[in-house]
């Protein structure tokens, strides 16, 4: 099977890069001291309610950082060596669609990179906790599509908008409105929030209204993948023109 070139070389820099080398360091670094300051010195001092407010707490963490990380990489706010934003593979032979899908690609690979690389700290802190290793599968269900959509809303950002800060204002704009404004929300739409979703998920299980989150934010991606193709469409069009 060809793998799409433009997943396959986004996908290198990012983790043979100094700078992917760098994101991929400091998330490791950050849950793991977030992992070692959830570790009580008397277990038996904690009741079941705070050991798992500490648990999700981590999820929640982990899973915004890493939302943080792919996007800030795909929209070019991270500038990572190598890596070619939508405006340079414009300018290569690759047609519109494998550079959208690709994009998409990048972002999902990513995200499930790092909440892969999440695993080892949420085993040790769920184990401590005495939490069923179905909680931490649950949350990171829900918390991929939402990592590799805003991943893929973060390449769309870099072909879009050609500012530096107006894409940065865009990019955090999202973050702030996904992470904290959702909340806000009505039933079952405020699980558009990764905090309600990933809360939802570890206490309730995959119900409908969470699984409704998660299709929402992979449609998402789908969605930014196409964005990317008419982007680069467009910006040939001008080019030619």
């Amino acid at each position: 099977m060809r793998v799409n070139p433009v997943f396959r070389s986004d996908l290198r820099y990012r983790l043979t890069s100094r700078k992917g080398g760098t994101m991929i360091t400091v998330y490791l670094a950050v849950l793991g001291a977030l992992a070692f300051l959830s570790l009580p010195p008397d277990l038996g001092r904690l009741d079941d309610l705070r050991q798992e407010g500490l648990l999700l707490a981590f999820l929640i963490v982990e899973t915004v950082l890493a939302a943080y990380l792919t996007s800030a990489a795909a929209s070019g706010e991270i500038i990572v060596e190598g890596e070619k934003t939508v405006w340079d593979l414009a300018a290569s032979p690759f047609p519109p669609g494998v550079i959208g899908r690709g994009k998409v690609l990048t972002a999902a690979a990513f995200a499930l990179l790092l909440i892969s690389l999440a695993a080892p700290f949420l085993a040790i802190v769920s184990g401590i906790r005495g939490e069923p290793v179905q909680t931490v599968a649950r949350a990171a269900v829900v918390a991929l599509p939402f990592v590799a959509a805003l991943g893929s809303f973060g390449a769309l950002y870099a072909g879009v908008f050609e500012s530096d800060f107006t894409r940065s204002f865009v990019h955090w704009l999202t973050l702030l409105l996904l992470v904290v404004g959702a909340t806000a929300l009505p039933p079952p739409w405020d699980t558009l929030s990764p905090v309600r979703l990933v809360t939802l998920a570890a206490r309730d299980g995959l119900g409908l209204h969470v699984l409704l989150g998660a299709v929402i934010y992979a449609t998402l991606a789908a969605v930014a993948g196409v964005g990317i193709t008419r982007r680069v469409e467009a910006i040939r069009g001008t080019t030619r023109d």
